[in-house]
């Protein structure tokens, strides 16, 4: 079955530059950790230039089923990315600790894309949804970091997600929230093909136990041990090592503490902050049709929590990406945060 889908072009002063253009052929497949670009077959008539903007929507539907930015065009295919990739370069990370990553985060792009001219940007609006206690701690601040690095990490360990809402006189409107959305269902359901399911359970070959370590210390044979914490298989902290759900043998990951610094975290703060990301590591990814009633491919968001059985064993997950293709009737979902590409485990 092949779907008609229809491509708006908007510019960078927020104008439609054109009628909407008929696609060939489109494949869809955001993704928030890897990034992964769409692709999107036009007709030689289409014109427009990298940076402009693109909206996406299946005839006889009002969902829009992709926004995202102009990065190539090759081969009359216009390849597109997230709008994430608009933050795509390095910022001077510092120390931060703070009661919302969603508004630092809206702070850090008013401050390195909007109000930089020369990123030819000012018809982007962010509204902050909720706010999520944060903390980052690099070890020699300032740090040259990739802005749209940091959003991803945010969204490993606090499931944030930075998100286009939509369109409206002329005006870019997008969301900054934690998403909260649950889902929950089993592998009988007929319609839920092609499963295929990589675990790495916490504490192997993940990190699942933090050590908090002075930053005075200096001598490694006996540091300055401020604090020592866990993450358990439930997704919770402990400083007891006997807790039965901690993964033996642990794996270990040092955090400096600088006993001097203003408005440090608490241990169990920055335990949440360094461990907990590390709750989803595995890979699940099935088949469903496009018209199926139990999970709605529209109402669905990057981000949503997903409680799956699978072969009787239940995976506490979440929703990292799809690959909707219009000349197929299945749409691929991927959940978890380890990716089998080659390009992630390189990182």
């Amino acid at each position: 079955m092949s779907e008609q889908v229809n491509l708006w072009i908007i510019d960078r002063q927020g104008d439609i530059t054109q009628e909407p253009i008929v696609v060939s052929r489109s494949t869809i497949q955001p993704d928030y950790i890897t990034q992964d670009s769409s692709e999107f077959e036009l007709p030689e008539t289409a014109t427009f230039v990298q940076g402009d903007f693109v909206l996406a929507k299946v005839m006889n539907s009002e969902s829009i089923v992709y926004f995202g930015v102009v990065s190539s065009y090759e081969d009359n295919k216009l390849i597109a990315n997230d709008i994430l990739n608009l933050v795509n370069f390095e910022f001077p990370a510092t120390r931060m600790t703070g009661s919302s990553f969603e508004q630092h985060f809206k702070n850090l792009v008013n401050r390195y894309l909007l109000q930089d001219t020369t990123k030819d940007l000012s018809i982007l609006d962010i509204d902050v949804k909720t706010n999520t206690s944060h903390i980052y701690q690099p070890a020699e601040p300032p740090t040259a970091t990739n802005l749209m690095k940091y959003a991803i990490n945010a969204f490993k360990k606090y499931n944030i997600v930075w998100r286009f809402d939509r369109f409206e006189n002329g005006r870019i409107k997008t969301v900054i929230e934690a998403v909260t959305d649950s889902i929950s269902f089993k592998d009988n359901i007929v319609d839920l093909q092609d499963w295929e399911v990589s675990t790495t359970e916490v504490g192997k070959n993940t990190e699942n136990h933090l050590m908090i370590v002075n930053k005075n210390t200096t001598n490694s044979e006996g540091p300055n041990i401020l604090a020592e914490r866990y993450l358990t298989t439930e997704n919770e902290i402990t400083s007891a090592a006997s807790n039965p759900n901690i993964s033996k043998p642990t794996k270990t990951k040092v955090a400096i503490f600088d006993t001097t610094a203003t408005s440090n975290p608490t241990y169990d703060e920055l335990a949440n902050s360094e461990l907990k990301g590390n709750f989803y590591s595995h890979e699940i990814t099935f088949t469903m049709s496009k018209d199926n009633e139990f999970l709605p491919f529209y109402k669905m968001k990057l981000g949503t929590l997903a409680t799956i059985f699978r072969e009787g064993k239940m995976y506490k997950s979440v929703l990292t990406g799809y690959e909707y293709a219009s000349d197929s009737n299945r749409i691929l979902m991927k959940f978890g945060h380890v990716k089998s590409r080659l390009s992630e485990l390189l990182e």
